[in-house]
């Protein structure tokens, strides 16, 4: 089977200021890769967007099972997210490994237990990825602060670099 290259997975709410770091810095990836000028209201209309023929681009509020059956299509997953002060690092990047984590929430999956789902139901999981950065403000905006919008700006050559 040919697998796509890579699929960059961003997920958040971008109406809760910081925890659109994700859909942020999808857009301007779409902004440095496209030069469709209907790209962004494509992507932010549907969730999805081949940005080149070797890059797709997924954003949704949150994962979701049903999203393993697409994951086993790729080589390479980056999924994007924003984090608390719980993780230390202002920007954590970190390659993960399939594998079932719990959560609290009902309506939380994990990267790992996406990668997990596409493991055992597709017998494929791509090599994944995490980049998240930290947010300081979770306000109904559609702005990031000051502090997140410049570790995005960190993730997006991070991940500019993971892509070459």
């Amino acid at each position: 089977m040919m697998r796509k290259k890579f699929i960059l997975l961003g997920y958040g709410n971008p109406d809760r200021g910081d925890d659109g770091a994700a859909f942020y810095l999808l857009k301007e990836l779409i902004k440095k890769f496209s030069s469709d000028e209907n790209a962004i209201t494509v992507f932010q209309e549907t969730g999805f967007l081949e940005l080149t023929p070797e890059i797709d681009l997924w954003f949704n509020l949150q994962l979701y099972p049903e999203l393993s059956q697409e994951l086993a299509t790729y080589e390479r997953a980056i999924f994007i997210d924003a984090h608390t002060a719980e993780i230390p690092d202002p920007l954590l990047i970190q390659d993960i490994k399939p594998g079932y984590k719990n959560s609290p929430f009902t309506h939380h999956l994990t990267p790992s237990s996406c990668l997990e789902l596409a493991e055992k139901l597709y017998q494929h999981s791509p090599q994944a990825t995490l980049v998240t950065v930290r947010g300081y403000a979770f306000d109904f905006s559609r702005e990031l602060s000051a502090q997140t919008k410049e570790l995005v700006n960190q993730a997006l050559q991070a991940i500019l670099e993971m892509l070459q």
